[in-house]
């Protein structure tokens, strides 16, 4: 049976009726149709549906292509109904698989649409609001800009690019005397005096070619013709497209800050010419850039120019052993923004070294900023080479008063010697009293002289040094127990000159001896107080006081049988002092004085 013969009953066609028809007369077309209406679909459908049956239906449709084309000789009309049928069946399967995939295709290709559609309408929404934000901020931009206008001291002065005033705010009337009304309209060059008209085109033809004009400092004038210093920024304004439409000029009023330069230029240079004068070097110096100006006689004396000296350049001419020194003098200064004084030696143009004394005070700015030292220098080398010279002469003067003083100790010792050898031939015990008194005021003055020879200040005496030796000799050359007699000696850190300190060494050797030849007779035991001290003002209180027997009040300076009490009125009445007297349960005299000052003598 052939593939013709079983076509018949399987698609219901008779065979009368394709008796006469060769396949390809019939099966041609029809599997053309077929393949094109079906198998091409369903390719098409199963490779997105299941990739899996599409080469199975390929070989399917293929194979019965051929054998119908060939006449390929089918001997049994089951396998070919059998393998229609399947065939038909497959592609109604895969035909059902691809509706079905088509209304799920469907289903998602709406709900994106939808997604879409809401997206669109939320971006619409936020755009909107967003517009609606940015015109608000825009406006509120404006408002500002406006207000910023209206309220600037400085002019702002709208213009086009041949130089008409399109706008005029409060500042420019402020500046140029002009209302609105009376300036709008006109041109630019009223502002500029005659001899500067030639300045509005120049800058229009920069403003045209779409540069700025930054900070021009120039002289325009009022509306009745006054001159003013303005300082002028001129700005190119422009469209949408960055072409140039119109000119926007700021124009600031620094008639006053011209002024004010002018006058500092002046104190300037009347403070040059002062100091180029001066008789002393000058210099300046800022708080961190070091020096910034020096007087012509710096220059000249150094031998440099200004650009070398300047900052720390006038360091190098500081002696190396003085700078140290220097540094710190005046970083001391500078952290507590006080004056200072520093010697120090400056290198000379013939290279030489010169002491100079430098002195420099702090300046400081309206708002109290540091804003440098000034300061001037003293050549003061003469008055060193004297310094010099008199610290010489004085130490040679030192080393000629200290033998001085030697001697006269050693001369005074010699004088107390020969009291002694003159006492040996003496037989009356009387005479022999007073040859030791006498013996005992030299050896107070040979102490004086030897406390001032053993002194670093020969000029002033250590009252306490000098009346420990004092009252300590005396007690020896008394021949007093201090186990019978004790001292107490309250004498503070006072130095008097040599006058007064011989007067008080004086005064204190009569007390003392009076109190150990009469207080304590029959070797009664007692204790003898000295003392000295300052009291207020310029006065001085010595006392000396016992618990002895005491001694009668009365007349007792005035008595001439006892010279020691004579000798302390004297010495008291030198002094310019007072004498108190106090006796009973012992005896305590006051003097209270003034102390001597230095008198030159003839």
């Amino acid at each position: 049976m052939t593939l013709r013969q079983a076509f018949c009953p399987t698609f219901g066609v008779s065979l009368a009726l394709v008796a006469g028809i060769f396949v390809m007369d019939l099966w041609v077309p029809l599997g053309l149709a077929i393949t094109v209406l079906y198998v091409v679909p369903v390719l098409i459908a199963a490779r997105l549906a299941n990739p899996i049956a599409t080469p199975l239906v390929a070989a399917l449709a293929s194979v019965l292509t051929i054998l119908e084309v060939f006449h390929f000789p089918v001997q049994s009309l089951t396998w070919v109904a059998v393998c229609n049928r399947s065939f038909t069946l497959l592609i109604i399967w895969v035909t059902a698989l691809l509706c079905l995939r088509r209304q799920q295709d469907e289903s998602e290709l709406r709900a994106v649409y939808q997604d879409i559609e809401q997206q669109v309408l939320q971006r619409t929404a936020d755009l909107a609001q967003a517009n609606e934000d940015l015109e608000a901020l825009r406006a509120e931009a404006v408002s500002q800009l406006a207000a910023l206008v209206k309220s600037s001291d400085d002019a702002i002065i709208g213009m086009s690019l041949a130089g008409e005033v399109q706008s005029w705010n409060a500042g420019a009337e402020r500046v140029y005397g002009y209302l609105p009304h009376e300036i709008i309209g006109r041109s630019i060059s009223v502002l500029c005096p005659p001899d500067r008209l030639d300045e509005v085109p120049a800058m229009l033809d920069r403003i045209a070619r779409g540069e700025h004009v930054r900070n021009v400092e120039t002289i325009q004038r009022r509306k009745r013709g006054k001159r003013i210093d303005v300082s002028l920024t001129v700005s190119p304004v422009k469209d949408g497209e960055e072409a140039v439409i119109a000119a926007s000029a700021i124009a600031r009023d620094i008639t006053q800050r011209k002024r004010i330069e002018a006058a500092l230029r002046e104190s300037e240079a009347r403070f040059r010419m002062m100091a180029d004068t001066a008789p002393v070097m000058v210099w300046m110096s800022a708080p961190e850039d070091g020096s910034t100006f020096f007087n012509k006689r710096w220059l000249e004396f150094t031998g440099r120019t200004l650009d070398e000296e300047a900052g720390l350049g006038w360091f190098d001419g500081v002696h190396v052993h003085d700078q140290q020194r220097c540094r710190e003098i005046y970083r001391a200064a500078l952290d507590q923004r006080q004056p200072f004084t520093m010697e120090y030696r400056l290198r000379r143009a013939d290279g030489t070294y010169r002491w100079m004394v430098d002195t420099g005070v702090p300046r400081f700015e309206p708002d109290g900023a540091l804003s440098g030292y000034i300061g001037s220098c003293i050549d003061l080398t003469e008055r060193k080479e004297m310094e010099d010279e008199l610290r010489k002469t004085l130490k040679e003067r030192e080393s000629l008063l200290r033998e001085v003083h030697h001697r006269v100790k050693n001369n005074l010792q010699v004088i107390s010697s020969l009291l002694n050898l003159q006492m040996a031939s003496i037989k009356d015990p009387q005479i022999i009293q007073l040859f030791r008194e006498c013996q005992i005021r030299i050896s107070s003055i040979a102490l004086l002289h030897e406390t001032l020879h053993r002194s670093n200040d020969l000029s002033s005496i250590n009252m306490a040094e000098y009346l420990r030796t004092l009252t300590g000799h005396l007690f020896r050359s008394y021949g007093v127990d201090p186990a019978v007699i004790s001292l107490e000696l309250k004498v503070y850190e006072i130095d008097f000159n040599v006058d007064t300190g011989l007067t008080c060494g004086l005064i204190i050797g009569e007390l003392l001896s009076n109190c150990l030849k009469h207080a304590f007779p029959n070797g009664r035991r007692g204790q003898i107080t000295v003392e000295l001290r300052t009291e207020a003002g310029d006065l001085s209180m010595l006392r000396v006081c016992d618990d002895g027997v005491g001694i009668p009040h009365d007349g007792v300076l005035n008595n001439p049988d006892s010279l020691g009490l004579e000798l302390v009125a004297l010495m008291a009445e030198k002094l310019d002092g007072v004498i108190s007297l106090q006796s009973g349960n012992g005896t305590e005299w006051q003097v209270t004085f003034r102390p001597l000052h230095y008198q030159e003598r003839m």
